[in-house]
């Protein structure tokens, strides 16, 4: 009788328990995983690569920059936003020169719409070790197959990323030259941080014809998916130590009704980068979304003050008390973010409720100053329009009206007679 190699059932059975016990290992790891963040502020220092310059993309980054936790590297152009050449120039004055560097420096690097060969194949090989071996995250934005409609090099070039080592980091494979099905909508799979935001299932999720389909891998987590074809939409995947999130579209392809109809628009951009470093994502999304719409508002409404301040100056108002007045704000805003960051999000509401208060004190003085600083602007413009008129009026009379200086033309007879 012919006996199993293995050791008989029982020892099936104990490799079907040790692959169970792996199994649930890598779970435990996935849910207690460090988050990647500096470790001397918390902040999750962000390098972007790719289309940044375009429609949504330019809004996306300024939602970036405004999160406290959230601090931005460097962004590397490539895709349609640069042409090769211009791509590793950024590459060689941004990108850290050794291995070592880039995981003491960038905690997540965002993909958008960018092909592999921006960096060396050296350079993908450090991304690639930093991902499984350091826990860096990575997101991926509009890496799917599409169209290159303006140049080869204008696109993500998927089937150069098929080659590249960053590659097996990817919670998803690509199907060249495959297209989903027309929808505009997405369902949600699974009630995750990333997709777990009010009416996201309402809200029109893409606006261009051209998302590639792609296939969650077998060890992937499906977030979402579109709502016709069922294809793959929203994914990610632990991979080695990192944490990679692909979303389907780009941030200049999402409709723009998405972008200024959806209340939780900025959540769901700053929620792919926190889950890819493994932070934690604030439990109240209403009071998370509160705080993230005043800090941004701060953000612009600072630079308007400071560009009012600008012109003003330029008319000889002196600007310095109302200058000082924002330096004190700004430290009120940082001290805002250095709460939000440790999770007391009421106190972080309160002081930087606070900040936007000073802020609308700094505009009630900034446009008393400019009446002021104006006031002889608009008596001098009025002066030279009066004198004008009058001038223009005394004239109109004398020559006109009176006619003072017409003199009547006297009659000759013409002599028709010849010498």
């Amino acid at each position: 009788m012919r006996t199993c190699p293995l050791g008989g059932a029982g020892t099936i059975h104990g490799v079907r328990l040790a692959m169970l016990l792996l199994v649930v290992a890598g779970f435990s790891a996935t849910c207690s995983a460090e988050p990647k963040v500096d470790p001397e502020t918390g902040r999750i220092r962000l390098l972007l690569v790719g289309e940044a310059t375009s429609g949504g993309n330019t809004f996306v980054v300024s939602l970036l920059r405004s999160d406290p936790r959230i601090s931005h590297y460097a962004t590397i152009y490539g895709g349609a936003s640069a042409e090769p050449e211009d791509a590793r120039r950024y590459v060689r004055i941004h990108f850290p020169r050794t291995a070592e560097r880039l995981v003491s420096s960038i905690d997540v690097i965002e993909y958008m719409d960018s092909p592999p060969w921006v960096f060396t194949e050296g350079q993908q090989v450090w991304i690639h070790d930093a991902i499984r071996d350091d826990g860096m995250g990575l997101v991926l934005v509009e890496m799917g197959w599409h169209t290159c409609y303006y140049a080869w090099w204008s696109c993500n070039c998927p089937w150069d990323w098929i080659n590249s080592p960053i590659y097996q980091a990817w919670p998803m494979d690509v199907v060249l030259e495959k297209i989903i099905q027309t929808s505009g909508y997405i369902e949600i799979v699974e009630r995750t941080p990333v997709v777990d935001l009010p009416d996201f299932e309402k809200t029109p999720y893409q606006g261009a014809l051209y998302v590639g389909v792609v296939i969650a891998r077998p060890a992937s987590k499906v977030h979402a998916r579109w709502r016709v074809g069922k294809e793959d939409a929203i994914m990610s995947t632990r991979y080695g130590k990192g944490t990679t999130l692909a979303l389907p579209s780009g941030w200049d392809c999402i409709p723009s009704d998405m972008m200024r109809n959806w209340k939780y628009f900025i959540d769901f951009v700053l929620n792919s980068v926190y889950f890819a470093a493994d932070v934690p994502i604030p439990d109240d999304p209403e009071l998370a979304h509160s705080l993230r719409a005043a800090f941004i508002q701060f953000v612009e409404q600072k630079t308007m003050m400071l560009s009012l301040l600008d012109f003003i100056d330029r008319f000889g108002a002196n600007t310095n008390p109302l200058h000082k007045m924002i330096d004190d704000l700004e430290g009120r805003n940082k001290e805002a973010g250095r709460i939000y960051m440790q999770g007391d999000y009421a106190g972080s509401w309160e002081a930087v409720k606070g900040a936007l208060d000073g802020l609308t004190i700094i505009s009630n003085e900034s446009s008393k100053l400019r009446r002021k600083a104006l006031f002889w602007v608009y008596v001098t413009e009025y002066l030279a329009v009066s004198g004008t008129s009058m001038a223009c009026g005394v004239i109109l009379w004398t020559v006109m009206v009176r006619r003072r200086y017409y003199r009547e033309v006297k009659t000759t007879r013409l002599d028709m007679r010849v010498g």
